[in-house]
């Protein structure tokens, strides 16, 4: 004996209602999300300076741990970013991300620090110990923001 639980028509019912009341992901939050590398970003925030323990454990650096300093992308508005692959994954609301510069840019950008600025690059997510924040920042420019 084989029993239908629903019939095409209550299934289609059912796909009708659930999109109606909004319980699949809005098409426009997807579309305000961002994407990760290769395209290029720009995003607006505040530049600050940051230790965390690194090798050899990424634990503490009062227990050994070498010091790391990044600098960070602090954000007004939490991002978004749109999955790609299976290691730039799905990530919401982030409010912070950790700028990767060569040394170079660290010389040229120093006076910028704490300030308020625009950067651009290429996103990627966090995958090894170095990586102190979900999201990183590939930089290609940092520029001071004008005031409004």
């Amino acid at each position: 004996m084989t029993y239908q639980i629903f019939s095409p028509l209550h299934i289609l019912l059912l796909v009708v209602v659930t999109s109606a009341i909004g319980i699949s992901t809005p098409r426009s939050a997807a579309a305000q999300c961002l994407e990760y590398e290769p395209k290029v970003v720009r995003l607006s925030g505040v530049i600050v300076r940051e230790t965390h323990p690194g090798r050899p454990n990424f634990e503490s650096i009062a227990n050994g741990d070498e010091p790391e300093t990044i600098w960070v992308l602090k954000l007004k508005k939490a991002v978004c970013v749109l999955a790609s692959d299976d290691i730039n994954v799905q990530a919401d609301n982030e409010k912070e991300i950790q700028l990767v510069l060569e040394a170079e840019q660290y010389r040229r950008y120093r006076r910028l620090l704490g300030k308020r600025v625009t950067v651009s690059g290429k996103l990627f997510h966090n995958h090894t110990g170095h990586h102190h924040k979900t999201l990183l920042l590939k930089t290609d420019e940092i520029g001071k923001q004008l005031a409004p």
